[in-house]
């Protein structure tokens, strides 16, 4: 993203404060996959686009030290007061700046779903990883994401974030093109994880996806992938199956991609 306007959902307390909640849902997964992959204690840890710094956090604490990379200086004080010394966070582009490393993990969270050039992304961060190294990537396969009884009102505000996205060159079903982007990149894809979650009215999920929507839908409204009208439309079907017993939503899929690089092979004595 060559400046911040590009990303989509903006900054400042009112996102950072939504993303906290977000991170509280689903942090705790994308940690479990990090395990599995085995960072822990030790391990060299970068993560791109941290924000203000809630899943830098839970990496320090997983790792004793980590790196973020953030493009928003505001965040990048937020997450410099945060952490203080047990991280350092630069300000920089991930499309632009070096990376540093070598690391033995570099992870980005819902980052390549906004990028239009997410294949470039992933060979950029796989250069930064050391030998054995492993790229965690956690975004979007959007497919599942619902209000039951559907209403046709709510669906079209979904798509007309969908086609936000798209109009930036962004893309909600990233998840499903990465294993193939980061083999390109030389890596051995080890893990392609799913995660889904759903929920009734005023649950997490819930809450989730509601502060998605409701906070942000001025700017489809502003993008022209939406009318008032249709906004209007929507708030109302929105309470509607709020109060309606019985209503469920489902989350889209959330899925971490590790890819690991290989060991340089080992030298071997020739016979003389």
């Amino acid at each position: 993203m060559a400046d911040e306007d590009q990303y989509l959902l903006g900054h400042g307390p009112v996102e950072w404060s939504r993303l906290t909640e977000q991170h509280a849902l689903w942090g705790p997964r994308l940690l479990d996959d990090l395990r599995r992959a085995g960072v822990g204690l030790g391990s060299r840890v970068l993560e791109v686009g941290c924000g203000a710094a809630d899943l830098l956090c839970d990496l320090v604490a997983l790792t004793g030290r980590a790196e973020g990379l953030e493009q928003d200086p505001a965040a990048v004080r937020t997450a410099r007061q945060r952490l203080g010394e047990r991280a350092e966070v630069r300000q920089g582009d991930l499309m632009q700046d070096e990376l540093g490393g070598p690391f033995d993990a570099v992870v980005a969270r819902w980052v390549l779903s906004f990028l239009p050039q997410p294949s470039e992304a992933v060979r950029r961060m796989a250069t930064a990883l050391t030998p054995g190294g492993v790229l965690v990537i956690h975004d979007y396969n959007h497919d599942a994401l619902g209000v039951w009884p559907r209403h046709p009102d709510i669906d079209g505000a979904i798509e007309a974030f969908r086609a936000a996205y798209r109009a930036r060159g962004g893309d909600l079903w990233i998840a499903a093109r990465l294993p193939a982007m980061l083999a390109q990149a030389g890596l051995q894809v080890e893990a392609v994880t799913p995660h889904a979650a759903a929920g009734p009215p005023g649950g997490d999920v819930w809450r989730w996806v509601e502060r998605f929507l409701l906070e942000h839908l001025h700017t489809v409204i502003e993008g022209g992938q939406l009318s008032a009208a249709q906004a209007d439309a929507f708030r109302a079907a929105w309470q509607q199956r709020r109060e309606q017993p019985g209503t469920v939503l489902f989350s889209p899929l959330q899925v971490t991609v590790v890819g690991r690089l290989p060991q340089a092979p080992a030298s071997r004595a020739v016979a003389r």
